[in-house]
């Protein structure tokens, strides 16, 4: 590719999926099988590349991304604010009032994240597979609309072959 000619955000970002040059170089593969890694007009290799980047920071298939959860008030501020890195297994969290509604692995670790709703603020469980969302784009809202879109996608077209 030719420097010269590559557009790319302000920051720096290239291509569909908005990789840096380091990730480009790391991260991008050829997924339409045409020979080259090409971010800017191959949906294909887009969507490869950043599966690629899912996978090699810990990506877990067919793994629980996020849950639904209670939390009891008086610990909610503490547990939110310990990051989006999952570090307390699930069992603990519900020994200090977590609560998923969902089947967890109690041995599984997660972190508790807020979201700000319509109706006020709702209590989330993000295991691995939500942090790796995150370390692809930070926000939390973001990562949340990922696995929202996955599960409406996965509901009306069926279950991926990776997970």
């Amino acid at each position: 590719m030719d420097a010269g000619s590559v557009k790319g955000s302000y920051a720096g970002a290239i291509g569909i999926p908005q990789f840096l040059p380091s990730s480009y170089r790391r991260y991008a593969i050829d997924f339409d099988g045409d020979g080259r890694r090409d971010l800017v007009k191959s949906t294909a290799d887009a969507i490869g590349s950043v599966a690629n980047y899912y996978k090699s920071h810990g990506w877990r298939a067919g793994a629980a991304i996020a849950v639904p959860t209670h939390v009891d008030p008086r610990g909610a501020d503490a547990l939110v604010g310990m990051g989006i890195r999952p570090r307390i297994k699930i069992g603990e969290l519900k020994q200090l009032g977590v609560t998923p509604s969902a089947p967890v692995d109690d041995e599984a670790t997660a972190a508790v994240f807020m979201v700000r709703a319509q109706d006020g603020p709702t209590y989330w469980l993000g295991l691995t597979n939500f942090h790796v969302i995150t370390r692809y784009n930070p926000s939390v809202n973001y990562a949340l609309a990922v696995h929202e879109l996955a599960q409406e996608l996965r509901a009306a077209f069926g279950r991926g072959r990776d997970g």
